[in-house]
């Protein structure tokens, strides 16, 4: 069961399987991840309507992740930015409770930043390339 409380995002964990499987592992030194469910909305305005009407469609399952580069841990995910198979992403947002998540196969794009001032990090998107599943067992 899902743990009653409000979260912190310190225990958020991002996990993958760069064959687009079930045996996830944690991607390592990730510090942020974010997802988009927002839905289509087609107009269904008609003749005599007194305002705008919309119909809903399907959620979207859009995100980024995002971390700092360790040169130990980042080839994972350079390897699936640049290869041709959707991985398996696990995205958790408390790991103590490991059984609340949001999951799927996804696409992913990414880059990489550089600055004279600051820590070099990674970022990256990722679109749904299967049905996406909450699980809040």
């Amino acid at each position: 069961m899902a743990l009653d409380e409000r979260l912190h995002g310190k225990n958020g964990q991002v996990q993958i399987d760069p064959a687009g499987g079930s045996s996830l592992v944690t991607l390592a030194d990730v510090n942020g991840w974010s997802m988009d469910m927002s839905k289509d909305r087609a107009d269904v305005t008609c003749f005599g309507d007194t305002n705008k009407r919309k119909a809903v469609g399907l959620p979207d399952f859009s995100g980024t992740i995002g971390g700092i580069w360790n040169a130990a841990h980042v080839g994972t995910l350079i390897n699936v930015i640049l290869g041709t198979v959707a991985p398996t992403l696990r995205l958790t947002p408390n790991s103590v409770d490991p059984n609340t998540y949001l999951q799927g196969l996804a696409y992913v794009d990414g880059n990489v930043n550089v600055s004279n001032s600051g820590a070099v990090t990674f970022s990256g998107k990722f679109d749904a390339a299967s049905n996406w599943a909450f699980t809040n067992i």
